[in-house]
């Protein structure tokens, strides 16, 4: 009776087991058919978040452009050439520009109880015409004046496209309302952008090909769309209403994208699973034969060590490797020498750091995941590639920052949270560039002189809590011998015997003169024979070379001056220079490139920026070109309150440099222009 029992449960055991494996297999493929889904879903919808990110800072453009007339808006007495120079100026800033103007009401126009538009046209990519359109654009009657002169001071009004009579396609238009330097309504001022720019903006946007973008009005009517609209019936729609423009951007993707690549996945696996329960029961099976509990747990005990010495060591391989790296330049010139190291709590951590250079600058990242162990780790993995993936295409640390942000904010119900310090270093002339998202305070050490600063930073928040939150961009100056030093909280949060933590005051008399290494040593040191309360995470950055200033050339065309713009404000505001004072001072270096590229028939113009100490902390420009001789210093001085009539040609551009700079001077060396102007920071 025995026998049979046992015969019938040898039966049905391997069927039982067979079924189970069946039901096991089948709910395993269902579950990973579903999270493949989800996480393409999740990849979609990644993706239309930056196109319409995309259109929305398209859009901003053309609100920059109207802001930039209503803040710079001249004074005029008899006529309105200044405000004719503006619109120039503007048209040419903006080159997704149609036309833009200035539309007075006719007790404020220049011409007293007469309507009048100065206005600015687009002709072609070379060239811009200027003339008063009040007998051709009959503007009192247009929707984008009357709405303008309804919005509140501090907004403005985007119509919906419309035949302006001067361009073959419809045109949109946004306006604000402008007011004089006594704050009184003078007009409204208006930006045009055409329904053709708007279409091929669309089509740029969209995420695949085969995909449908459509702008709708506020009320629903569709103004324009890119895409094959006939194939609707099969896509997955995402929707987003645009601030400042009260539009709805629509855009459809075809559920094929979705789709594709699942099966393959899930069918891969299936077969790992299929294979892991194979093994499982193999090593079951060999447990049950030899009946031995002791054996069973050391056996497993060994597998778990090795899964983490394995997660450990791929952990580890992630990150560069410990140690003095004497980063050169491409000419071998050793610059910058950068030492990290990372001792986590257990075989695997939370903490992370990275740098990489590219030519003259060097990106570097550290970083402490909340929470310990192996789900710390696997944030801590994601941050890292987020980091390096953003790094190819991102112009700076606050912009790397947002985009992590994003990423790590969806999908998190753990509320796991980073807190990260992300900086750019360019090298030759000590800018340092950087953003900070909750993370401990990096110190800055002058070794000759035996001092320690707190670098200033904005704390803002960690990264994983608000996928839109806008982060604060800072930046300073290092010098030839200083160093930077990065931190997690895990070294002045160490404990010793006595369950004294390090502490901040402690810290910063470790740092005058240690690398790294001896700064671990130390800390190490500090906390004896006690247990490691958190990961401890180090890095140094030492700039071994003078500081140089900074030097760019370019051709001299006027479409360059964005290039040199951007150098000139990033080194302002590293230099400490406010960004009121910056704006105004990249306003007086452009009229001078203006006049350069227009006037100076120069092959080439160059810009050089220092920092340095006068008598005051100032900021010194030294613009150069190669054309004829012509010294702006010894122009007359315009006298502004004349009236047009009276008033000499030219001058305002000087007028304009004089009144913005603390001190300007020229000179001519080796058949070259140079004008140096110095704003006081």
């Amino acid at each position: 009776m025995t026998d049979a029992k046992t015969n019938r449960r040898r039966k049905i055991l391997p069927i039982a087991g067979a079924v189970f494996l069946v039901i096991a297999m089948t709910v395993q493929f269902f579950v990973s058919y579903s999270r493949e889904k989800a996480n393409l879903m999740q990849q979609m919808e990644y993706k239309m978040e930056l196109a319409q990110k995309d259109f929305i800072f398209e859009m901003y453009g053309i609100h920059e452009a109207t802001d930039e007339i209503t803040y710079y808006f001249p004074e005029f007495d008899d006529g309105n050439d200044e405000i004719y120079a503006l619109l120039e100026t503007v048209l040419w800033n903006f080159p997704d520009l149609y036309s833009c103007y200035v539309t007075f009401l006719p007790e404020c126009s220049p011409t007293p109880g007469q309507w009048s538009c100065p206005t600015a046209f687009r002709v072609n990519k070379d060239s811009v015409i200027t003339y008063d359109a009040k007998g051709t654009i009959p503007y009192p009657e247009r929707d984008w004046y009357i709405g303008a002169l309804k919005c509140d001071d501090d907004e403005g009004y985007w119509s919906l496209p419309y035949n302006d009579g001067t361009h073959a396609d419809p045109v949109f238009t946004y306006a604000q309302k402008v007011f004089d330097s006594e704050g009184k309504l003078v007009g409204v001022a208006g930006a045009d952008y055409t329904l053709v720019w708007t279409e091929q903006l669309l089509e740029d946007i969209k995420p695949y090909d085969d995909a449908i973008c459509q702008l709708f009005s506020s009320d629903g009517t569709l103004i324009v769309g890119s895409g094959d609209t006939t194939k609707q019936y099969d896509m997955i729609m995402f929707e987003k209403v645009l601030s400042p423009t009260d539009m709805r951007l629509v855009i459809c993707v075809p559920k094929c994208h979705i789709r594709n690549g699942i099966a393959g996945i899930s069918l891969i696996t299936l077969t790992v699973l299929l294979s892991g329960i194979l093994i499982i029961g193999l090593l079951l099976y060999h447990i049950r034969k030899e009946h031995d509990a002791y054996a069973r747990m050391e056996m497993a005990n060994k597998v778990i060590e090795k899964e983490l010495q394995i997660a450990h060591d791929i952990q580890m391989g992630m990150l560069p490797r410990k140690g003095v790296k004497e980063l050169r330049s491409e000419g071998m010139k050793e610059d910058v020498q950068l030492e990290a190291d990372l001792l986590p709590m257990r075989e695997v951590g939370g903490d992370l750091y990275d740098f990489h250079r590219e030519k003259d600058d060097l990106w570097f990242i550290i970083g402490d995941v909340s929470g310990k162990g192996v789900p710390a780790a696997m944030f801590m993995s994601a941050a890292v590639n987020l980091f390096r993936a953003a790094r190819v295409h991102a112009s700076s640390p606050r912009e790397i920052m947002e985009e992590m942000n994003a990423v790590l904010s969806e999908n998190n119900p753990s509320l796991t949270f980073v807190t990260a310090f992300i900086g750019r270093l360019h090298i030759p002339t000590g800018q340092l560039s950087y953003c900070n998202a909750g993370h401990c305070q990096p110190l800055i050490v002058e070794s000759l002189k035996l001092k320690v600063e707190s670098l200033p930073i904005e704390p803002n928040i960690p990264l994983g809590y608000n996928g839109t939150f806008r982060f604060v961009e800072q930046g300073t100056m290092l010098g030839e011998g200083e160093t930077l030093v990065l931190y997690t909280d895990g070294v002045t949060e160490a404990r010793n015997s006595a369950r004294e933590m390090l502490g901040m005051k402690r810290w910063i008399e470790l740092t005058v003169n240690g690398l790294v290494e001896d700064l671990l040593g130390e800390v190490k040191t500090f906390i004896g024979s006690s247990e490691p309360t958190d990961d401890i995470t180090l890095m140094t950055i030492r700039k071994t070379t003078p500081v140089e200033p900074l030097m760019l050339r370019v051709e001299s065309k006027i479409e360059h001056w964005p290039q040199m713009r951007a150098a000139l404000h990033n080194y302002g505001l590293c230099a400490g220079m406010q960004a009121r004072a910056l704006k105004k001072l990249e306003v007086a270096i452009e009229e001078v490139v203006v006049n350069i590229v227009n006037y100076s028939e120069a092959d080439w113009m160059e810009i050089e920026v220092e920092s340095g100490k006068l008598k005051v902390e100032s900021l010194t420009v030294t613009l150069r070109d190669n054309g004829g001789m012509f010294d702006p210093t010894k122009q007359a001085e315009v006298d502004t309150d004349a009236v047009t009539a009276e008033r000499q040609i030219g001058g305002l551009g000087i007028a304009l440099v004089r009144q913005i700079a603390d001190d300007i001077y020229y000179r001519r060396v080796n058949a070259t222009n140079e004008l140096t102007i110095i704003k006081n920071i």
